[in-house]
C-alpha cells in the first residue's frame, strides 16, 4: 500500500475509534449526546445523532452543556456534561485517547511506550522548525511505514496523536480534561470561557505548523 494511502486510512480509522469510544463512554456515564461528527467540514450524510462529514480527519461529540445551550428552567440538568462529578468530567474526554494508546501499546510493546514518550518532545520541536526538524521526524516515520504492515503504521501514529490530544491545551482531550479540574467540578466559572480561548492558540500554532511541515514533504515527494 502506498504511504499516503496507508496514513489516510490509519488517519480514519483512529478518529473512528476516538470518536466512537467517547460517545459509548457519555452513554454509559448517562450524559445525553447530541451528535456523533466524524470528519470536519460540510455534512455529507445524517443518520439521527451521526454525522459523516466531507474531510475525515477529526471529529466531534457533542454532549448537552449547559455552557453550550440554554435549557428549559425545569430541565435538572442530570444529563448535562458539565453537571457530572468531577471523576466523569476527567474521565470522558480522555477515554478515547486511553483506549487507542491501549490498542497501540498491545501492538509495538515497550518500543511502543518510548515512542508514545518521545512523541511529546517531538511535536513541539517539530512545530518550532517545519522545515527541519519535522521532515526528518515525518522521513523517519516515512521509513516505518515503508518497512512494517499497518497494525504497527497505525499503532505508531495512534502514539503520535494520541499525544498530541493529551497537550493542555483547549480544543485538545488534555486540555478538556485540565480545564474540568481547574472548575474543580463546578458546572460554571466565570473566568472559563476567556481562558479557553487563550488555549486555544498554542494547539492551533502547533497543528498549523505540522500542516505546513506535511505540505513541504509532499510537495518535496511529488518532486522527487
Amino acid at each position: 500500500m502506498h504511504p499516503a494511502l496507508q496514513l489516510l486510512f490509519c488517519l480514519v480509522l483512529f478518529m473512528v475509534i476516538h470518536i466512537s469510544v467517547m460517545a459509548a463512554c457519555a452513554r454509559a456515564f448517562g450524559i445525553s449526546v447530541r451528535t456523533v461528527s466524524y470528519g470536519v467540514g460540510p455534512t455529507l450524510l445524517a443518520v439521527g445523532k451521526v454525522q459523516l462529514k466531507l474531510l475525515p480527519l477529526a471529529g466531534n461529540v457533542a454532549l448537552k452543556d449547559t455552557r453550550e445551550e440554554t435549557l428549559y428552567d425545569d430541565d435538572p440538568c442530570l444529563d448535562a456534561y458539565n453537571f457530572q462529578p468531577l471523576w466523569k468530567q476527567v474521565l470522558l474526554p480522555l477515554s478515547g485517547v486511553a483506549v487507542l494508546l491501549a490498542l497501540a501499546l498491545g501492538i509495538l510493546g515497550m518500543q511502543g511506550w518510548n515512542s508514545f514518550t518521545a512523541a511529546f518532545g517531538q511535536i513541539v520541536h517539530g512545530a518550532l522548525a517545519p522545515m527541519s526538524t519535522a521532515q526528518e521526524l515525518l522521513g523517519e516515520g516515512d521509513a516505518f511505514a515503508r518497512t512494517h504492515g499497518f497494525a504497527a503504521v497505525f499503532a505508531l501514529l495512534s502514539l503520535k496523536l494520541c499525544a498530541f490530544n493529551l497537550l493542555p491545551f483547549a480544543g485538545l482531550n488534555g486540555g478538556q480534561a485540565l480545564l474540568a479540574i481547574a472548575r474543580g467540578g463546578q458546572p460554571y466559572v466565570a473566568w472559563e470561557e476567556s481562558v479557553t480561548k487563550w488555549l486555544l492558540l498554542p494547539g492551533l500554532a502547533i497543528l498549523l505548523a505540522w500542516l505546513v511541515a506535511f505540505g513541504w514533504y509532499g510537495l518535496k515527494a511529488m518532486a522527487a
